[in-house]
């Protein structure tokens, strides 16, 4: 492949830029037309972000004073807070949250999140890679501002070698990036889900707790990622109005499986779509749970909420956006309640568990406490 062109602008376009460039290393000419101004306001980040900044060379200095990015510890949606990390510690191989049950749920289920009670004292402090230390358990994601991001990765992309053309030359491959413009692929058929997604959300309020309201959104994909030498990334391919970092995670999914596949015969394609695809619907599903319709829920949702609610398992399936901790929040946010726990959990007594919960909370609740403030 000689060359790759990029359709977009902001985010998309350079963040995709950025990861081709550095991943090729001169192996395929990387050019991009770019198509709009850059984007405005501050953005969500989930924890997976980071990786990709220690991919791209991005150090935290060099991304807080590009885009003042500020750390984000839990997210509110509606009256429900959701943390990032961890909820509890697991025992013997049986998730926390069913000795939580086992006790009669003896508090919200957030007492027990390292990430929720700092950011409810406005106290911050790295995760520890110590395992045996309480802040091992913790995860942060990022808030940032959208204009110096999109600048910070473009600079990033230049430097490893992409350019910037005008108009749209010959490509070997083709990524539209617009976002909901779809530059290259908006004739393709259009699978709507406004039905489960009448709206998304927005970045509200800042802060280690970030509030996300209801905003207007187009909810739903075209029929296929890639289509002959056409390939769509992030909202491009599909938008669940996901702002809570949800799109951007996505499309940071897109742009590695695509520098994983680089899919240029038939078997490559239509396994790049099927990841694609099934990557978009497990987020979706996630959006649904979290502000959507759950009257009709698609089936692989239907089935998680049956087996949530039956006995407290988190079915989970391929290319997972979130881990089972936030299923566990975001079912318990939207009332569904498991009515039984593994029964494994009654192997420690009522009364013990009880007694090992109260220690947890306590000692979770001092660490939280001697944490610097944010």
């Amino acid at each position: 492949m000689r060359r790759v062109l990029i359709v977009g602008a902001g985010i998309d376009a350079w963040m995709t830029a950025a990861a081709l460039a550095t991943a090729t290393r001169g192996l395929a000419e990387v050019v991009v037309a770019e198509t709009g101004p850059p984007p405005v306001g501050r953005i969500a980040a989930l924890p997976s972000l980071q990786g990709l900044h220690a991919r791209l060379g991005i150090s935290e200095p060099t991304l807080a004073q590009a885009t003042e990015a500020r750390p984000r510890l839990a997210a509110r949606y509606g009256d429900a807070i959701e943390p990032f990390g961890e909820t509890g510690v697991g025992i013997d191989g049986v998730a926390f949250h069913h000795y939580w049950l086992a006790a009669g749920r003896a508090g919200p289920l957030t007492d027990w999140s390292l990430a929720a009670l700092a950011a409810a004292r406005g106290r911050f402090a790295p995760p520890s890679p110590d395992p045996r230390s309480p802040l091992s358990t913790l995860s942060y994601g990022l808030s940032l501002d959208a204009a110096g991001y999109a600048a910070l990765l473009k600079r990033v992309a230049l430097a490893a070698g992409a350019k910037v053309v005008e108009g749209r030359p010959d490509a070997d491959l083709k990524v539209d990036a617009s976002g909901g413009e779809r530059l290259l692929v908006a004739h393709e058929p259009w699978t709507d889900w406004s039905a489960w997604l009448p709206t998304g959300v927005a970045l509200a309020e800042d802060g280690l707790i970030s509030t996300f309201a209801p905003a207007p959104a187009r909810t739903g994909r075209i029929i296929a990622a890639m289509t002959g030498d056409t390939i769509a990334v992030g909202t491009a391919y599909g938008a669940i109005g996901a702002g809570d970092g949800g799109d951007l995670h996505l499309l940071q999914g897109d742009v590695s499986r695509l520098i994983a596949l680089f899919p240029t015969g038939p078997a490559a394609v239509a396994e790049y779509n099927r990841l694609a695809q099934s990557a978009l619907e497990r987020a979706r599903d996630m959006a649904i749970l979290r502000w959507g319709d759950l009257s009709n829920p698609p089936e692989p949702l239907a089935r998680k909420i049956e087996q949530f609610q039956s006995r407290g398992r988190v079915v989970t399936y391929d290319d997972e956006a979130w881990p089972e901790s936030a299923w566990i929040h975001a079912m318990l946010a939207r009332g569904i309640i498991p009515q039984r726990w593994d029964p494994l959990a009654d192997r420690v007594s009522a009364e013990r568990t009880r007694e090992m919960l109260s220690r947890m909370k306590a000692m979770l609740g001092q660490t939280a406490e001697a944490m610097p403030r944010a």
